[in-house]
């Protein structure tokens, strides 16, 4: 015992960690814990090991996200050509092209990764929906809807028309927002929906085919 706690006492000054002193010797960490907590040296020994620990972890980090950043940069490339691939196809479809008018005057530019229209007629919406299934190939459990609405709207009443007009499920239907502004009376009669895709490569996409669209009307 006494020829082990000399080897581990050895192992530590040389930088090893408790964990690689366990393994080359067999030893609990229990046992090399009483053997080295009255040692003030193995403390400066430990603070040592943990900062070069944070720093290899950091550098660890850094890599992962290097490489996260090169394969979506390289994915929403892919997206990209896609979509100019995409257009030249779809151009002609009066669908394609509704939907993407709809976008253009109705949708959501800034967001990274929603694609959302915002708007209080059913039609617009169902436009949006048809072209997002057969085109973004979006099934429709996917569509996402949340309403705007005043305070004297009856919100359950509100989801059941927009869940007919739309012919979407009310587990579609997010929580509606109220507003509480000045006034409490509605201007709309059934409020604004908003119709919300969640997928940045989806947004990528649609970008992509309205910066086409103005050039093929230009």
């Amino acid at each position: 015992m006494r020829h082990d706690k000399e080897k581990a006492l050895e192992l530590r000054k040389q930088g090893k960690t408790y964990n690689e002193i366990k393994t080359m010797l067999g030893m609990s960490l229990s046992t090399l814990s009483l053997w080295f907590k009255n040692e003030k040296w193995s403390e400066g020994i430990k603070k040592l090991n943990q900062e070069m620990h944070a720093k290899v972890s950091i550098v660890h980090l850094k890599k992962l996200h290097d490489a996260r950043r090169l394969m979506l940069d390289k994915k929403y490339k892919q997206v990209e050509e896609d979509a100019i691939k995409e257009f030249e196809l779809y151009k002609n479809d009066p669908l394609f092209m509704a939907g993407l008018l709809v976008y253009a005057g109705e949708g959501d530019k800034s967001s990274r990764n929603l694609t959302r229209i915002a708007n209080s007629e059913f039609y617009l919406h169902l436009v949006f929906i048809r072209f997002s299934e057969r085109f973004l190939h979006i099934r429709r459990d996917k569509i996402k809807v949340w309403l705007l609405l005043y305070p004297d709207h009856n919100i359950e009443e509100s989801i059941e028309i927009w869940s007919q007009k739309l012919r979407l499920s009310k587990l579609n239907f997010n929580k509606s927002q109220v507003i509480l502004g000045r006034s409490k009376l509605r201007k709309l009669q059934y409020g604004v929906a908003n119709s919300i895709i969640s997928s940045t490569s989806l947004k990528k996409k649609m970008i992509k085919w309205l910066e086409l669209c103005k050039l093929h009307f230009d």
